[in-house]
């Protein structure tokens, strides 16, 4: 009887207590899940503060580098206006340049006209005498070269820089200003040569002359040359 009261008490003990470790577990499983809930709270947090920083920062960059765009695209408008300014004056000197040689050449070219009609057979002379028939004639062509292959051309193939249309202007001035030269003395030669001139140079250590002889042939050069000069 004493052995079955026994059994019966320890059985109550180990059911309370068996009762009591799951009220246990039971109780404190909320608590774990809170500070888990918590702890993911906390870390989710964080990820978004870190997230939204990064895209902050992104943002921050985009903006540098499109405020540092748009300060690069002024610097090279102001270059270029720098640019345009001074092949602008550039231009515009080598334009009177052009515009000085051009009317020159239009002087030499009526100068030239009246020494042919003063002096016909100074054509044949100066044509035996030098070269300036062959000089005139390339320098003329140099200078439509390049007036066709800079100027005449057009189109899209023609959209020069300011520094390309001053150089080639000024290219155009240096040609104009040979020409000019050329033609200057091709006129001095037309208008100074006669057939005398070819004459003497052509029997120049063949024929004897004397002295006086010699000395009528300068005093006409020197006339003819003086007459130039008036």
């Amino acid at each position: 009887m004493r052995l079955q009261t026994v059994s019966i008490i320890l059985a109550l003990f180990i059911g309370l207590g068996f009762q009591k470790v799951q009220a246990q577990i039971v109780a404190s499983n909320p608590l774990e899940w809170m500070a888990l809930a918590e702890g993911n709270e906390l870390i989710n947090n964080q990820i978004d503060k870190q997230i939204n920083g990064q895209t902050k920062t992104a943002i921050l960059q985009n903006t540098i580098a499109a405020e540092f765009n748009q300060i690069h695209k002024w610097e090279k408008k102001y270059n270029s206006y720098l640019k345009t300014a001074n092949g602008y004056a550039s231009s515009l000197k080598a334009c009177t340049h052009l515009y000085s040689d051009g009317v020159r050449i239009f002087i030499t070219l009526g100068k030239l006209r009246k020494a042919i009609n003063n002096n016909p057979q100074g054509i044949v002379a100066s044509m035996s005498m030098n070269n300036l028939y062959v000089e005139t004639a390339t320098e003329l062509v140099s200078v439509y070269t390049l007036l066709r292959e800079g100027i005449a051309k057009g189109g899209t193939e023609n959209m020069l820089t300011g520094a390309e249309r001053s150089k080639t202007l000024w290219a155009l001035n240096d040609k104009l200003s040979a020409f000019q030269k050329k033609l200057n003395a091709l006129y001095l030669s037309i208008r100074y040569y006669t057939m005398t001139d070819v004459w003497n140079r052509a029997t120049a250590g063949m024929i004897d002359r004397d002295n006086s002889e010699v000395a009528n042939i300068a005093l006409d050069r020197w006339r003819r040359a003086a007459a130039l000069t008036r």
